[in-house]
């Protein structure tokens, strides 16, 4: 998108806004506080970090039930799953890519980009990223029990916007969508299989496998204890007290390998949840630790052992 003559890549803008928010408000609010005004740091949390109900009007005007996360999701498994069809269409059947698709890309991620992976990585990471779409729409479908809580539309716009980024990110610098790449050999299942590709898939179905296991638990406690919080216990989360966001991490960071370091738009999007994830799981720990004298030292934030 051109904005004063210059090609501006909406990703890496969008990311690199709301990491660096992420980054200021959470160290602002977490020294200055009690000088803050309280609307600015009831937009900043949801969920139990709110600690109780939104007391300011604006932040009330603007909150959703946190029970809205659902929508995304069906966005982003419908969104994963068309960016998949086009890419396999594309990459193995060798259908042209629509112009309209092209124009899309070009919109979003500049004229200029450069190819980042080979298609064969490209169609993997895509693969993986509607499988962990399609399961959080499962999770949040069928799995997590009943809530109270809310959010404010601010956190509700970065959810769509994170898995547009995602997806978008992913497709953009595949070989075949960049209308001045040269033309690419046929797809070969044997680059698929690489230890590389095996290894990272393991590391993210294990990722995923746990992540549920926490959501799990965390519905079961919910359904023990409809009215209050309690302390989650067993798989992950005997070692952290943020499990869902440690395999979160590992998730986009299996995604990451597969790509490669040449791959700059995952590249943004996992620094983005690498700094979201770590900064939402320290005010969770935070706020366990202050509610509950019992709880865990041996436990971390989201990092076994480190953080």
């Amino acid at each position: 998108m051109y904005i004063l003559g210059y090609d501006l890549n909406l990703i890496y803008f969008v990311l690199g806004v709301f990491t660096v928010i992420m980054v200021v408000f959470n160290g602002i609010i977490e020294h200055f506080e009690n000088q803050l005004p309280l609307f600015i740091v009831e937009a900043f949390r949801y969920g139990k970090t709110l600690n109780g109900p939104v007391q300011t009007k604006i932040v009330r005007f603007i909150k959703v039930p946190k029970s809205w996360f659902l929508h995304f999701y069906i966005f982003s498994s419908i969104y994963s799953s068309l960016l998949l069809i086009t890419a396999y269409r594309t990459c193995i059947n060798g259908a042209k890519v629509p112009g309209v698709v092209f124009d899309g890309l070009d919109l979003v991620c500049t004229e200029s980009r450069t190819e980042g992976s080979s298609k064969e990585n490209i169609l993997l990471a895509l693969v993986l990223l509607t499988l962990q779409c399609s399961r959080r729409f499962y999770e949040c479908a069928f799995v997590n029990a009943k809530s109270n809580s809310s959010m404010n539309i601010l956190h509700y716009i970065v959810g769509y916007a994170h898995y547009f980024c995602t997806g978008t990110g992913i497709l953009c610098q595949a070989p075949e969508f960049i209308s001045s790449s040269e033309p690419v050999e046929n797809f070969e299942l044997g680059k698929v299989v690489t230890v590389k590709n095996c290894v990272a898939s393991f590391v993210f179905f294990w990722s995923m496998w746990h992540q549920l296991r926490a959501h799990k638990i965390f519905a079961e406690l919910k359904v023990k204890n409809p009215n209050k919080h309690g302390i989650p216990h067993g798989d992950l989360f005997e070692l952290v007290s943020c499990p869902h966001y440690f395999c979160e991490v590992l998730i986009y960071t299996s995604l990451s390998v597969i790509l490669g370091l040449s791959h700059s738009h995952i590249l943004a999007v996992w620094l983005w949840v690498v700094v979201n994830q770590t900064v939402a799981a320290f005010m969770s720990h935070s706020w366990y630790n202050k509610h509950f004298q019992d709880y865990p030292k041996e436990r971390r934030a989201i990092y076994p052992y480190l953080l």
